[in-house]
C-alpha cells in the first residue's frame, strides 16, 4: 500500500477523472518494466494531482527520489501541503507555462520553457497524457528539455496520440482525428491546441531532432476501442520509450 499520504484530490484537475482509479498504479507498473528502481531519480512532467506520486510514495530507498512539476498552480499547492512535508525525498513546482485548455493565462510560452533542474539530474522522466495537450513547437522544446535533464543511461516514458496511417488517422471519444497537416491532427479543429494526435514519423523526427532515439513502444488501446484491453503494459496513449544519444 502506498505510503502516509492521502489519496489524490481528482477534483483539483479534469485531466484524467474517469480512470477508475487504477492511473497511478499501471503508470507504476509501466515504468518498474522500463528500469524504474527504488534508488531512480524521477522527474514527471504534468504530476497533475499526484496519481504517479501516491503510488511511488511508499516506494523509493534513501537514494531515490521523484520530482513532480504541472502547469496546475491549485494541484502543486495540495500536493506541497499533503505530500511534501512527509515525503521528505519528493519535490512538487509549480511551471506556470501557458496551455489554451488547462492555464490559458499562463506567464510562459511552450516553446520557451527551460525546466527548473539541471543538467543531467534524472535517470527517468516520465510525461503520461501530456503532448496531446501541446502544438508540435513546444512538444520539440520539451523533448529537448528531456534530453537535457536525463542522464546518459537514463531513459524517458513519453506518451502521444500516434498516428500510424494518414488515410484512417482513427477516432477517440466519439471524434474522428482530422489532419492539420504536415503530420499534425486534432479531434477538435475548432479549439486550437486541444486534442492533438502526431504522426508516428513525425514523432520519430521530433524524438531524433532532440538529441534522443526510440527504444521501445507499446500501441495505446484507443486504436482498438472495441476490442479488450491488451495486455497490463498497455495505455490508453501510445507509449514511447526515448533515451539520449549524446
Amino acid at each position: 500500500m502506498p505510503g502516509p499520504v492521502p489519496a489524490p484530490d481528482v477534483t483539483l484537475h479534469t485531466v484524467g477523472r474517469e480512470d477508475g482509479g487504477q492511473r497511478g498504479t499501471k503508470q507504476r507498473e509501466l515504468l518498474e518494466h522500463f528500469g524504474l528502481r527504488p534508488s531512480s531519480s524521477v522527474l514527471e512532467i504534468g504530476c497533475g494531482v499526484g496519481r504517479l506520486a501516491y503510488e511511488l510514495s511508499d516506494f523509493f530507498d534513501d537514494e531515490g527520489r521523484y520530482t513532480g512539476f504541472d502547469i496546475s498552480e491549485v494541484a502543486i499547492a495540495w500536493l506541497n501541503e499533503h505530500y511534501a512535508p512527509v515525503l521528505p525525498n519528493f519535490r512538487f513546482d509549480f511551471v506556470d507555462v501557458a496551455n489554451p485548455r488547462f492555464n490559458p493565462a499562463g506567464e510562459q510560452l511552450p516553446d520557451d520553457v527551460r525546466f527548473p533542474y539541471p543538467d543531467a539530474g534524472f535517470d527517468l522522466v516520465v510525461a503520461f497524457e501530456v503532448f496531446m495537450h501541446m502544438e508540435r513547437s513546444g512538444v520539440g522544446v520539451y523533448l529537448a528539455e528531456i534530453a537535457r535533464v536525463l542522464r546518459p543511461f537514463g531513459r524517458a516514458v513519453v506518451t502521444f496520440m500516434a498516428v500510424y496511417d494518414d488515410a484512417n488517422p482513427g477516432r477517440h471519444v466519439g471524434r474522428d482525428f482530422v489532419a492539420l497537416g504536415d503530420g499534425v491532427y486534432t479531434r477538435l479543429p475548432d479549439r486550437s491546441g486541444w486534442s492533438l494526435g502526431y504522426h508516428d514519423a513525425l514523432i520519430r523526427q521530433m524524438v531524433e531532432d532532440a538529441g534522443l532515439r526510440v527504444d521501445d513502444t507499446i500501441e495505446g488501446s484507443w486504436h482498438h476501442p472495441l476490442e479488450p484491453a491488451g495486455p497490463g503494459l498497455q495505455h490508453g496513449c501510445d507509449v514511447y520509450v526515448v533515451s539520449p544519444t549524446r
